[in-house]
């Protein structure tokens, strides 16, 4: 089940694609899927980055000793790592969207490739016509 902070149209719209995508429904050509990969790859990289950096901010610090300003350590602790719609959750959220997303374009990828290559069979078999 996707993270509480998904947009859950957004996922469900991503699955959709890649099931039009199956059923020959969606085209997209093999450099423009390529393409995009490799920006869902480097998206995904600072993702991830950002993510590992949220836990760096789980234990915030500095605000006093008085209770208000523990209170608001906590406050802005949890916001990061563990309390409702935290950082580290909506992060994972966008993660999920992005490999939707790239699950997406790989599949025009591979079909690109099996094209391809049935292409260069059928060339090498009957000669170019």
């Amino acid at each position: 089940m996707p993270p509480k902070s998904i947009e859950p149209n957004l996922l469900t719209h991503w699955q959709d694609l890649a099931v039009a995508a199956d059923d020959g429904h969606l085209y997209l050509t093999g450099g423009a899927a390529r393409a995009c990969d490799v920006a869902c790859d480097q998206y995904l990289d600072l993702l991830k980055t950002c993510k590992s950096r949220a836990y760096e901010l789980a234990h915030v610090k500095g605000m006093g000793d008085f209770e208000s300003g523990i209170a608001l350590a906590r406050k802005f602790s949890l916001k990061a790592v563990g309390g409702d719609n935290n950082l580290v959750d909506v992060l994972d959220s966008h993660i999920l969207v992005v490999e939707s997303m790239q699950n997406v374009f790989r599949k025009f990828i591979v079909r690109t490739a099996a094209t391809d290559g049935e292409n260069a069979s059928s060339i090498n078999i009957d000669g170019p016509r």
